[in-house]
């Protein structure tokens, strides 16, 4: 994995959920690479352990800062939202730079920005954590929502199984074209 693609995904996510995502910050950043990389496939080059809000590369999280003194995405205090990427100056630059990324994964990234796109960071935080756990653990239906409201006890058994009844074709499926 090249940096110039890693630059250029988060480039490329930065432009494309402008006007799509209610809150493109740090964490969706996070779930979004992670479902990619996860999900679909996409060689991103990120390891991730499970934190405080779900699946977390401290790689991507170094990345990001440090395209940002690039001045290749600007993070903003948003309020209460947290943290908003948006783009900067030379935003465009670096996403041309890993063009041939971007566009041998183009179908992926779509795929991943019309099913998640428009998601909050807490409805992210849920479905990555669902999709982390099966892939790191065994477990039945019962069990998973158990595992799951184990360590994210803010969510009710409901929420975590509606999550998961509509993550189950995706992820029996790995990459499908919903």
């Amino acid at each position: 994995m090249e940096k110039w693609d890693q630059y250029s995904l988060i480039a490329e996510l930065t432009l494309k959920l402008k006007d799509v995502s209610p809150q493109f910050g740090k964490t969706v950043l996070q779930k979004l690479v992670y479902i990619l990389q996860e999900i679909y496939k996409v060689p991103c080059g990120y390891n991730y352990i499970l934190y405080n809000y779900g699946p977390y590369s401290a790689g991507l999280a170094d990345d990001l800062n440090f395209f940002a003194t690039m001045e290749g995405v600007k993070i903003e205090w948003g309020g209460g939202l947290g943290y908003e990427i948006k783009e900067a100056d030379r935003t465009e630059y670096f996403r041309e730079k890993g063009e041939d990324f971007l566009e041998k994964y183009a179908p992926e990234i779509d795929k991943v920005i019309k099913r998640f796109g428009r998601m909050h960071a807490k409805e992210l935080e849920l479905q990555s954590t669902i999709m982390y756990a099966l892939k790191k653990e065994s477990l039945n239906k019962g069990k998973l929502v158990q595992f799951v409201k184990e360590i994210k006890p803010y969510f009710t058994h409901s929420q975590i199984e509606s999550s998961y009844q509509k993550l189950e074709p995706l992820l029996c499926n790995k990459g499908d074209k919903r």
